[in-house]
């Protein structure tokens, strides 16, 4: 059976009193009698380390007779194991050279011969020969070339435009998680640093925004364990909010500032903004400054947001220092501005693909918060009609509401106090439902004051009604009172700012809204007047009163949305607080 040039074999029992020296071809350990033969194809042969949560193994694979790295979990808890469970997923998935390649076996657990022991989670991935980019600063304290430096930020981008197409942060980028590769054929030492393929390792700490799935296809949750390295984690997932692409440029700017300079980043911050004050010590161009500047910006808006965006900037760039316009051929030329044109096309069309979804989202948010409140404001409208048309009908408030007023105004309403008196009450309640349904929707940013907003409703309807049996006899001027009855009701939400701008917009949208619809012959013209509520109950009355009850209310609110979400922002453009 080919072997490596190892003769011994390692037990990878965390458990085990002797793991190192165990005899090429035994199948379980000497000792512990641990499986040496892992899932019947991989034979452990020395540990690289401990590190974390787990155990890092050189490994010999019976089937491809090749070298590979062996990470075994030690820790039991269910969280650790999900990590873990995890990044298996995520490597199993990318096909990407800067990313370490596992085979679909690679993830199991080993089961070993002591019952009293839980089997062990293991994953088998490729072995990177090479140096991380921590051991190649360690090499160069001072920091390392700017040329060294860009480029291995531009093949980092391409795995990040890989990873985050797949929904997956890395979250946890830093030099000791990058790797150059070499081969026995291109080893460092004697070939040029950047001519090396860049390999992001440590996916523990991923993150995938969609679903995961385990290595049986079963859908798990997604870790929302807070990972942070020191130095290099973005503000928000220190305090652990949501992260995005943005967290992981972020890291990648204080890595390659780390690298620049030779200086840990924390010690770069400044004690009072925790900005970085680093250009002083780094021979770096002005424009690669400002682009790392841009990348570890706190607020997440103002850092670039794809990673096509940052290598549109290096390509650009890098050309016409590398390439001058004047030193360039007719072809070359060409081709750049060829080049340019199409990531500058493709940067314009993302822009405009994430700007319309913005929009539409917005559009969708107002339309929705809009509608909502419309719906209460009609709905609370119809309900206090009803309430108060069964109280006036068929209980004595009614009838008391009416006596009540030909007692105390006899010269005012002389013969006419029973019907006005079930009319107060059928407004009222109808105004107090429209302005607790207003209320209750939360819609213009408005505090809630159920109260003033139910009194000042019921003072608006009351109102309204009672001046429409005056103006209708003019014509149009009538509706008026109905924008008058609407106005007084805004008076008496909780609105934070610009409380006479809605007020007005109200006031003429539904008087507006009312004074179209009478001009529509099919529209029934008694849905667009107060109710006469009499003494008797008339059914026809009664369906048209609700209508119109439930038609205001919807104008109401239709006509503060449109006060909201479009008048006051633009007074507020102009300068109007």
């Amino acid at each position: 059976m080919d072997h490596p040039v190892s003769s011994t074999l390692h037990c990878i029992n965390p458990k085990c009193s002797k793991p190192d020296g165990q005899p090429w071809g035994n199948r379980y350990c000497q000792r512990c009698g641990a499986p040496l033969q892992l899932n019947n194809r991989y034979v452990p042969l020395r540990c690289l380390g401990t590190g974390g949560f787990s155990t890092l193994y050189v490994v010999w694979d019976l089937k491809t007779k090749t070298e590979k790295v062996l990470k075994v979990l030690l820790e039991p808890s269910g969280k650790a194991l999900e990590l873990f469970e995890q990044e298996a997923s995520v490597l199993a998935q990318m096909r990407h050279p800067g990313v370490p390649k596992v085979s679909p076996d690679s993830y199991f657990f080993l089961k070993k011969r002591q019952s009293n022991l839980s089997p062990l989670p293991c994953l088998v991935m490729e072995k990177i020969h090479g140096l991380t980019l921590q051991e190649i600063l360690d090499q160069h304290p001072r920091g390392c070339p700017e040329e060294w430096v860009i480029d291995w930020l531009q093949q980092a981008l391409e795995i990040l435009r890989e990873l985050h197409a797949h929904n997956i942060i890395h979250r946890d980028l830093k030099p000791s998680n990058l790797m150059l590769r070499s081969t026995p054929a291109f080893p460092l030492a004697v070939t040029p640093i950047q001519t090396h393929q860049l390999v992001m390792i440590d996916f523990g700490g991923a993150k995938q925004v969609g679903r995961v799935f385990s290595s049986n296809g079963e859908a798990i949750a997604r870790s929302t364990t807070r990972l942070v390295s020191p130095g290099y984690s973005p503000p928000e997932q220190i305090v652990g909010a949501a992260v995005g692409p943005p967290a992981d440029f972020y890291a990648l700017g204080r890595t390659c500032i780390h690298l620049l300079t030779g200086v840990y980043p924390a010690d770069l911050e400044d004690p009072i903004t925790a900005e970085l004050r680093w250009q002083h010590r780094a021979v770096v161009s002005p424009w690669f400054a400002n682009l790392l500047d841009q990348m570890v910006q706190s607020e997440v808006s103002r850092r670039p947001q794809t990673a096509t965006e940052i290598l549109t900037y290096l390509f650009k760039i890098a050309r016409q220092k590398r390439y001058p316009r004047r030193m360039m051929s007719l072809s070359q030329m060409c081709l750049d501005v060829v080049k340019t044109a199409l990531l500058e096309t493709d940067r314009a069309l993302w822009n405009l693909v994430k700007g319309g979804g913005y929009l539409s989202a917005q559009l969708m948010q107002v339309s929705m918060a809009t509608l909502w409140g419309m719906g209460l404001a009609g709905v609370g409208g119809i309900a206090g009609a009803v309430f108060g048309l069964v109280l006036a009908y068929w209980t004595p408030v009614g009838q008391a509401v009416a006596e009540a007023l030909a007692s105390n105004f006899p010269l005012f309403f002389p013969g006419a106090a029973m019907r006005l008196g079930t009319q107060i009450l059928v407004l009222g309640l109808a105004g107090l439902g429209t302005g607790l349904g207003l209320t209750d929707a939360g819609g213009c940013d408005m505090n809630r004051r159920y109260k003033r907003a139910a009194v000042m409703g019921s003072l608006g309807y009351i109102v309204g009604g009672l001046s429409w049996h005056l103006l209708r006899m003019f014509g149009t001027l009538g509706y008026w009172s109905i924008g008058l009855s609407a106005a007084l009701l805004t008076l008496g939400l909780g609105l934070r700012s610009h409380r006479w701008v809605y007020t007005l917009v109200v006031a003429a949208g539904t008087t507006w809204i009312f004074g179209t619809l009478s001009l529509d012959q099919s529209f029934p013209v008694a849905m667009l007047q107060f109710p006469s509520v009499g003494t008797q109950p008339q059914w026809q009355e009664f369906w048209f009163g609700l209508g119109f009850m439930g038609l205001l209310g919807c104008a109401t609110g239709l006509c503060l949305g449109v006060s909201h979400y479009f008048i006051v922002p633009i007074l507020r453009w102009l300068g109007w607080r």
